[in-house]
């Protein structure tokens, strides 16, 4: 019984310290709002209001929908891109040599050059910029992981499961899922907060809808109030993604891997 109401005292002292930060910030906003006029900082109540507006106008969670499914899309085919890379070129020290330097130039560019690339060669219009930009920003760091996760397999316990007779189903459920399963959600878990910025990035630079749109235009109307409410609403988004799905997913891969 003791025990049992030590580990909540601890559980209750983790959750009051991890909402300490969050109530210190709030409080010197709340603070320095007094002295500030709205445009340049609004006050916290000011945000909700703007955020209960842009609730009521029906454009909250419509953009924020495209500003999602533009990032999936985009992640999702930089996952693929970079573990079929990664794959194809294990154990071929010539391939791996010739794409590494190709990748760390792509990884070297600035987004907001391929966000002008993007414009240029798909229009300011297109579904197509955002989703390139973050296949671009993405797809470096999805390689660099897989190729990373490939080539910590040991080669003998591949070299046993063909001794064994082995199928190449077993082999890769068995021996390759297993390894590279934890850090691939661990990638995702990392490279997803990327892809969402290069969406909010793309959209602002360039696009007529989403999120970093409407961002870009409330910035431009001087509405500073509407500005912070996107700023939460982009909080807000990326903790309930990290939190309640890619942080669950990296434990069960973690578990499964143990």
């Amino acid at each position: 019984m003791t025990a049992f109401i030590s580990k909540h005292r601890q559980e209750l002292r983790r959750i009051l310290a991890g909402l300490l930060g969050p109530a210190a910030v709030l409080a010197l906003w709340s603070g320095l709002a007094r002295y500030y006029h709205p445009m340049i900082l609004p006050s916290p109540g000011e945000t909700w209001r703007a955020l209960v507006t842009l609730w009521r106008e029906g454009s909250l969670l419509g953009n924020v929908a495209i500003t999602l499914r533009r990032t999936v899309w985009g992640y999702a085919l930089a996952l693929l891109a970079g573990f079929s890379l990664a794959a194809l070129t294990k154990g071929t020290a010539f391939w791996r040599a010739l794409l590494r330097p190709i990748l760390a130039i792509v990884q070297i560019i600035p987004p907001v050059v391929w966000t002008i690339l993007a414009v240029i060669w798909f229009g300011v219009a297109s579904q197509s910029a955002p989703i390139f930009l973050i296949f671009m920003v993405t797809l470096p760091l999805s390689f660099a992981n897989t190729a990373a996760s490939l080539d910590s397999i040991d080669g003998r316990l591949v070299e046993m499961a063909q001794v064994y007779r082995c199928s190449r189903r077993q082999i890769v459920t068995q021996l390759y899922l297993p390894a590279l399963l934890p850090q691939l959600a661990n990638t995702v878990s990392v490279g997803f907060s990327f892809a969402w910025k290069a969406a909010i990035f793309a959209e602002f630079m360039g696009s007529t809808s989403g999120v970093g749109f409407l961002l870009s235009t409330a910035n431009s109307n001087l509405e500073t109030e509407k500005v912070f409410a996107w700023v939460l609403v982009l909080i807000a988004v990326m903790l309930v993604c990290e939190y309640g799905l890619l942080l669950p997913l990296k434990h069960r891969a973690e578990r499964w891997w143990a």
